[in-house]
């Protein structure tokens, strides 16, 4: 990228959850309304782009990192209000199905996703019924724009129906390992339908094969003309591919052969995890099907560019979680249901259990020369295949965790960004000034799985003020982090009495010094903007507080409230100095 013409944006971006989005008129959680209001709210401010989650359908454990298909959207996050966002439910029957839903509750606090499935399920089976009892059969315009969409995406859409529908017969669900043995297979659960539609079957399989068809019709247009609108405003939306997709999910049930369900992948074991004994000794087994990489490469890689393509529609960049899989991915030979099983195991009794196999990387350990440059030269191969998939869209990769000393290089090769951490990022023992950092590059401070920056400081502070641990390694490691902090601003610890207090100043500063970077991408958490303490999510840890994280306000509030005119001022004042307003 040599020449101005071609040099990538400087810019800005927000991240912030789709569910995490409150407009007042939503149901519950945040939907494509919120995606647009929020392109108003980050023009106004001057950022660039807003960063979302995965908005593939989820299961449930309504984590975004585990959908049921790679393609397929999640129906909460579409519009569901009468007139706007449903185009043939009255506003009579809206407010009845608010009402007995017990909407009130639904809409304080953070999300409900139990009682916000259960309002909006309801909402569209009425919004279909309605539009098939008046459109279908006509032959208007809205009847042909519903088969179009069907005929366009019936190579992934005809088999995610199947999934759907027979994961809703069993009781919505998905894991389709445990489901009727008439309907493990894609072959056989087409033939198990067919058999109910000639027997008149209550499930009345054919009507609701097509209601699936509709909500995906009614989620992809409503996500295409908000990213159409950003476009238009000069915002972009960034998305988000996981590198693997869940075994419970449409895409192992409907195309097993290009996935491995011997192998697991995860993550190498990590001291980090204080309380996750499994963790620490094992590792993290997120229960993912490793790709069989040979089958997709006779395949000409098809599903993964599919994946990438249907994403690339909606979003102008996109980050791959964890891209250090696509070079090798540490992998375990149990399913994460059996975690309990192996943890006191020893490896020896361990490995007795899975037929002389141990968790460890594959295809192949960065052990020695040959074997990095073998695992160098098959990452590139596939996302090169990312990024012609992708087209203009550009690439951000996660590379974060034990990265491999060719991955960063490699990157860089292909013109991929990785990811810039401050707190993490050293050269020489010395923190990495962000003038250091290549072009090339997207940094930031957190990511959804981190505490905001304000708990993560005061809860390092806290340590460093406790004389019971005075000279600890647990108080070494909080001076590490406030010191790399304070040395990434320029701030000298010497300059306070002690460690200063975590206030709107230092979030400015923090904020300055990121922007200032020469990361052509930067992007801050929208609860670190906040100056708030609210999680997102925990990782490792299963708790029905994680991916419920809504903002205690309105949208519009944001640019209207008086009590957030500090942010507005800080926002444009910094994205102003340090030339990325948008």
């Amino acid at each position: 990228m040599d020449s101005d013409s071609t040099r990538p944006r400087r810019s800005a971006g927000i991240l912030i959850p789709t569910f995490s989005m409150r407009t007042g008129e939503d149901q519950g959680i945040g939907d494509t309304s919120g995606v647009r209001q929020f392109i108003d709210v980050a023009k106004e401010l001057g950022f660039g782009f807003i960063q979302l989650l995965p908005i593939n359908e989820i299961g449930p454990d309504n984590s975004p990192y585990n959908a049921i298909t790679s393609v397929a959207l999640e129906p909460m996050t579409i519009d569901c209000r009468p007139g706007v966002g449903l185009a043939h439910l009255s506003e009579e029957l809206y407010q009845e199905i608010l009402e007995k839903n017990n909407f009130a509750d639904l809409d304080t606090g953070s999300v409900n996703y139990s009682g916000v499935r259960a309002l909006k399920r309801e909402l569209l089976e009425e919004e279909f019924f309605q539009f098939k009892e008046t459109k279908f059969g006509k032959k208007g315009p809205e009847e042909k724009a519903f088969l179009d969409f069907c005929e366009a995406e019936e190579d992934w859409l005809d088999d995610y129906c199947v999934y759907r529908l027979i994961m809703e017969m069993e009781g919505q669900n998905p894991d389709w390992q445990s489901w009727d043995s008439r309907c493990q297979t894609l072959e056989d659960a087409k033939a198990y339908i067919d058999e109910t539609i000639a027997d008149g079957d209550p499930h009345r399989a054919g009507y609701w094969m097509l209601f699936f068809a509709y909500v995906q019709w009614l989620a992809r247009t409503q996500w295409q003309e908000v990213a159409d609108y950003g476009r238009q405003q000069g915002i972009e939306l960034m998305g988000d591919i996981p590198i693997g997709i869940s075994v419970a999910s449409a895409d192992v049930f409907a195309d097993r052969e290009i996935f491995d369900l011997g192998w697991y992948g995860g993550a190498p074991p990590e001291q980090l995890f204080k309380d996750d004994e499994f963790v620490q000794k094992w590792g993290q087994n997120w229960g993912i099907p490793l790709y069989r990489w040979d089958v997709l490469r006779e395949r000409g890689y098809d599903w993964w560019r599919q994946r990438v393509k249907k994403l690339s529609d909606i979003c102008d960049l996109f980050r791959i979680d964890h891209a250090l899989g696509f070079y090798r991915i540490y992998s375990f030979p149990w399913n994460p249901i059996r975690n309990d099983e192996f943890l006191p195991l020893s490896h020896e009794e361990a490995a007795s259990r899975c037929d002389g196999r141990l968790p460890g990387f594959l295809p192949r350990p960065d052990d020695n020369d040959h074997n990095k440059w073998h695992n160098r030269q098959e990452g590139e191969e596939y996302l090169r295949v990312l990024q012609e998939a992708a087209g203009k869209a550009e690439i951000i990769a996660e590379d974060l965790g034990t990265v491999p000393d060719y991955v960063r290089p490699s990157l860089a090769e292909l013109q991929i960004a990785g990811m810039k951490v401050p707190q993490w990022e050293f050269r020489d023992d010395q923190v990495l000034k962000g003038d250091q950092y290549p072009e090339i590059s997207f940094a930031c401070y957190t990511t959804h799985d981190h505490a905001p920056l304000k708990v993560q400081w005061n809860e390092q502070r806290e340590i460093l003020v406790d004389p019971d641990k005075a000279n600890s390694d647990e108080w070494h490691g909080a001076r590490h982090f406030i010191a790399t902090l304070l040395d990434y601003c320029n701030i000298g610890i010497t300059q306070f009495d002690g460690f200063p207090a975590y206030d709107r100043n230092f979030l400015d500063a923090l904020f300055w010094n990121l922007s200032k970077s020469n990361s052509n991408r930067i992007a801050m958490m929208i609860t670190d903007l906040l100056y708030a303490e609210d999680r997102i999510n925990v990782p490792g840890v299963m708790t029905d507080q994680n991916w419920t994280y809504r903002l205690p306000m309105k949208i519009s509030e944001l640019v209207e409230g008086e009590e957030w005119q500090w942010m507005r001022d800080m926002c444009k004042s910094v994205l102003t100095e340090t030339e990325r307003l948008g």
